[in-house]
């Protein structure tokens, strides 16, 4: 019985094995067959992975480049100022932003009305209809709660007090400025008492 237990049990091996080699066997013909196709394959991964990361540092080096620009442009260094608006970074439409509101440039603020990023065209209409005083600008919907807000601190430097309340009244209280808004109000409320 021991003897047959054992035969049986090499046999069994012996198909396991067999079995075992005969997949290695597909697995190597596939793979012989496939070879070429497997190896194109890992390349092109290989080759996208290098691609990814090197565009990568390729994007943070540039990046890192156009915001030192915009540093040395802030110092007045010419050699940045032109790097910095050949870059066609945002950060050109920035500097021209601040270098415009220096000199209260009208002209330059027009330009910039038209800049790629919103904000700054927002803020440069704000700027410029605030330094001529243009309340049709700044009372529309374009130029949102900030205009709104603009037009009340001109009424108040004009003395305008109540006109001021009724410009502050048009901002949300969900704006993100209504806080600053509800601060000018409460100061034009303590103006209007001064001034009975």
């Amino acid at each position: 019985m021991n003897l047959k237990e054992n035969v049986r049990y090499i046999r069994e091996e012996m198909v396991s094995d067999e079995k075992m080699l005969e997949g290695l066997l597909r697995f190597e013909s596939w793979l012989k067959r496939y070879k070429n196709i497997l190896i194109g394959i890992a390349v092109l991964i290989v080759i996208f992975v290098a691609g990814y990361v090197g565009n990568q540092y390729y994007q943070a080096a540039k990046e890192q480049k156009i915001a030192n620009d915009y540093a040395q442009a802030l110092k007045g260094n010419t050699t940045s100022i032109e790097s910095l608006k050949n870059s066609q970074s945002k950060l050109y439409d920035l500097y021209q932003f601040q270098k415009a509101l220096q000199t209260n440039d009208t002209q330059a603020l027009k330009t910039l009305e038209s800049s790629k990023d919103p904000l700054i065209a927002q803020f440069a209409k704000i700027q410029k209809a605030s330094l001529e005083s243009d309340f049709s600008v700044l009372n529309t919907q374009s130029t949102g709660d900030f205009g709104h807000l603009q037009a009340a601190f001109l009424e108040i430097q004009k003395g305008n007090l109540q006109s001021a309340r009724e410009i502050l009244t048009k901002i949300p209280n969900d704006s993100p400025i209504k806080d600053l808004a509800n601060a000018l109000e409460h100061l034009s409320i303590k103006g209007i008492k001064n001034a009975q």
